[in-house]
């Protein structure tokens, strides 16, 4: 009996633990199964709400092109291009309303922005329908402009749901933010775009003049669609589908479309040589596939979501049939032991699991019958010579000059001002106690253990890695900013206007920037390097030029004495 309570005890042991090590891991797999599909949740929302900004994004364009036509029969296609993008963004709507009561929760607000957006589109789909309805010669480019400017208003409404939506997807999915924010970046260049073509109808249909309001609008529109352009990053997707869209964009739309457009405004009040149908015609299909990109990073994005969902669901499928196997398996050993061993054996089952992420003066020349005016004519070409070779040296000398003055101020190795520069710039070359003219900052950096970088690998690196401090240094302040080599190891910021905290902001960038990166030096040297900061702002007890350094380079020696890759600004004295 005591070899048969051992032996039950035993059992008992392995099957708890096994239990409990395979429930632990099977409920990591059920909470990643429910992430996944609270995340796969809240990227169809998003993607269906920059749907229906798309859709009726989309449907000016049949109806810029209808407006720009004369009355056509119902049965024309171009009224059944409306009618089908019309329905397009009924349904998107109709799409987005279904998930936003099943899966979401948004504010009452949210709920009331697309509710208002939606009002807004019917009334406008309500004045484009009367305006048809009219010769084209009693339509007034005033009440075109206004229904034009009503459907970009009710699109306008749907800006609120979308960023609702886009921090709730970034929230729930973080492993697809890229994709989401790029999602976003490229649906308001969808939008932009298709305003900006909207500008260009009337003008186009009326065959006047751009008007200065409206050269306003198109110049803050096309700032924006550059600024959309240069955030666009091929990063976050590589997919072939991805790269042959932004292909088609770039060369469609930043290619075809912009060009296009910018000529058309360029030929403002000379006759544009184009109607507004027409140019309809020519930019919808390069705005459709600014939609189809986006459309491609949101789907990718829920392609990945849905990936991690199947695996997660898979590993618990794989891991119940493993587990099932193997309580199988101790079955038959318990009731072989039971039967062969002793009578009655301890009866069990449990569960096991193993699966466990880019001027000069131009030449006179006179011609004369006597020789006196031959030679008058010789001396005056003399004389311009002359002329021609002071002012060549003396711009030689200004440029020698400046190219001096420049070397001296500027530091050789990493092309930044030297610390002359800044005390020039500061106004009181000796340090002194001259007053400061205006609000006043300055960050001093110093590269923390440098010395220990000389000596270990030499002073060619210790360049090289001045150098690459000085660029990221450079890369991340703002133009507003100057920046300077402040001798050795250490350099320094100047900025004005700034509050203290807005500097620390800044050279807490800098630090960031410094701290997550490596800095390469051939052949095959990866050094991790960090600075320390210290920080002084212009105040009632820093006046001039020498209190500014003096709290700044105190607060410097603060951050070093801390520990180093630390930002203390002052007075944080003790």
């Amino acid at each position: 009996m005591k070899l048969l309570a051992q032996l039950r005890l035993g059992a008992l042991v392995w099957l708890l633990l096994v239990l409990g090590a395979s429930a632990y891991v099977f409920l990591g797999y059920v909470e990643t199964y429910r992430q996944c599909t609270r995340d796969l949740q809240a990227m169809v929302g998003y993607g269906l709400v920059l749907q229906a900004g798309n859709a009726l994004s989309a449907e000016r364009g049949p109806s810029n092109r209808l407006l720009s036509r004369e009355r056509l029969d119902p049965a024309d296609p171009a009224y059944a291009w409306l009618r089908e993008a019309r329905a397009r963004t009924d349904q998107a709507f109709d799409r987005f309303e279904r998930v936003r009561h099943d899966d979401a929760t948004p504010t009452q607000a949210m709920v009331d922005d697309v509710h208002r957006a939606r009002v807004m589109l019917m009334q406008g789909r309500q004045r484009i329908d009367a305006l048809i309805g009219k010769a084209l010669a009693d339509r007034s480019a005033e009440d075109l402009q206004r229904v034009i400017d009503q459907m970009v208003e009710a699109r306008a409404g749907l800006d609120a749901p979308i960023e609702y939506f886009s921090r709730q997807a970034a929230s729930e999915a973080s492993s697809q933010a890229g994709a989401i924010v790029m999602a976003r970046i490229i649906s308001d260049l969808r939008e932009y775009g298709g305003r900006l073509g909207s500008m260009l109808v009337v003008p186009l249909l009326t065959q006047e003049p751009i008007s200065p309001a409206r050269q306003s609008t198109i110049d803050d529109l096309r700032g924006r669609i550059d600024q959309l352009h240069r955030l666009m990053t091929r990063d976050v997707g590589a997919s072939h589908d991805i790269t042959l869209a932004w292909a088609r964009v770039e060369q469609g739309y930043f290619g075809q479309a912009m060009p296009l457009m910018d000529g058309l405004i360029a030929r403002s009040g000379h006759g544009y040589g184009l109607t507004a149908s027409s140019f309809t015609d020519q930019v919808i299909p390069e705005l459709h596939s600014i939609e189809v990109l986006g459309d491609l990073f949101v789907q990718e994005a829920i392609g990945h979501v849905i990936q991690t969902r199947k695996h997660a669901r898979d590993q618990m499928i794989l891991l119940g049939v493993i587990l099932l196997g193997f309580l199988c398996l101790l079955a038959v050993a318990l009731r072989a032991a039971d039967r062969l061993i002793v009578q009655p054996l301890f009866h069990a089952s449990q569960e096991i699991i193993d699966l466990a992420q880019g001027k000069p003066i131009p030449p006179r020349h006179g011609h004369g019958r006597s020789a006196e005016i031959i030679s008058l004519y010789a001396a005056i070409d003399a004389l311009r010579a002359h002329h021609r070779q002071s002012e060549r040296v003396a711009t030689e000398r200004d440029e020698l000059s400046k190219e001096l003055r420049r070397l001296a101020y500027t530091d050789a190795l990493t092309g930044l001002s030297n610390r002359r520069a800044l005390d020039d710039m500061a106004g009181d070359p000796a340090g002194g106690s001259t007053p400061l003219k205006e609000q006043c900052g300055l960050i001093l950096i110093d590269v923390d253990y440098f010395k220990s970088i000389n000596d270990n690998y030499g002073h060619v690196v210790g360049d090289a890695v001045l150098k690459e401090v000085a660029g990221c240094i450079r890369d991340v302040v703002a133009e507003s900013h100057q920046v300077f080599r402040y001798g050795g190891e250490e350099f320094a910021v100047l900025s004005t206007g700034r509050s203290v905290e807005e500097l620390c902001a800044v050279a807490e960038d800098i630090r960031y920037a410094l701290a997550r990166g490596t800095i390469s030096v051939p052949p095959d040297i990866e050094l991790q390097v960090t600075a320390s900061f210290g920080v002084a702002v212009r105040s009632e007890s820093i006046i001039t030029w020498g209190d500014l350094l003096r709290e700044a380079d105190f607060a410097l020696y603060r951050a070093k004495a801390m520990g180093r890759n630390q930002l203390v600004s002052a007075p944080e004295r003790t």
